[in-house]
């Protein structure tokens, strides 16, 4: 088995960790602590620097009215609760008892984990292309919705992960290269699906 058939294996095994709901599979392969951290911080940065961009695309949208250095300000400032929601989300959904709310507003951390479930069955993944230099390797994917809503709402994105070997032929996430191009295609699908009221339900 060559390198890049080994590397393989640990995509799919990181997809089955996802799908199979088996969070404690999943963190062999990706240091998610570290992984969000450093991902908040890129996200934040182009967020900023398109800032009066995104104000005229979504004026509604508060978060990008007062301007970059404001928007660097908040996100700074309210680091911990955003990053708290999104790992809150993500062990929610690894839980494999998960009940279904009956509203966003009775649980929604419950709530949001239902909803990426619903995303995430409505995806598939294609590999592109793999490249496998050293003891770095970088995958392209391609991570399409079908027809249904949640499908239409993802559309097509491709990805670029860069992995790292840690141990011989055992390689772990580092990060998403291409963070710039799909901030904004995330932040529109955010902007559809979001609504502005959701945000006075939230309780962290």
């Amino acid at each position: 088995m060559d390198r890049e058939e080994i590397f393989r294996n640990t995509l799919e095994e990181m997809r089955a960790a996802i799908n199979e709901r088996d969070y404690e599979k999943l963190t062999r392969y990706v240091d998610v602590k570290k992984f969000l951290d450093e991902g908040y911080e890129e996200v934040t940065d182009e967020l900023a620097k398109n800032c009066a961009k995104f104000h005229k695309l979504y004026p509604h949208d508060l978060f990008f009215k007062f301007g970059a250095g404001v928007l660097r300000f908040y996100n700074s400032k309210f680091r911990g609760v955003h990053l708290g929601f999104v790992t809150r989300v993500m062990k929610a959904y690894f839980n494999k008892n998960l009940t279904p709310p009956k509203s966003f507003t009775a649980a929604p951390i419950d709530f949001c984990a239902v909803e990426l479930s619903k995303m995430l069955k409505a995806l598939t993944s294609n590999t592109k292309k793999i490249t496998v230099e050293n003891s770095r390797a970088v995958a392209e994917v391609e991570i399409s919705g079908d027809n249904s809503y949640y499908g239409k709402i993802w559309g097509t994105l491709n990805f670029q992960f860069e992995f790292v070997e840690v141990e011989k032929n055992f390689w772990q996430l580092k990060r998403i290269i291409n963070v710039r191009e799909l901030v904004a295609p995330v932040l529109d699908m955010a902007e559809r699906f979001w609504p502005a009221e959701w945000d006075l339900g939230i309780r962290i």
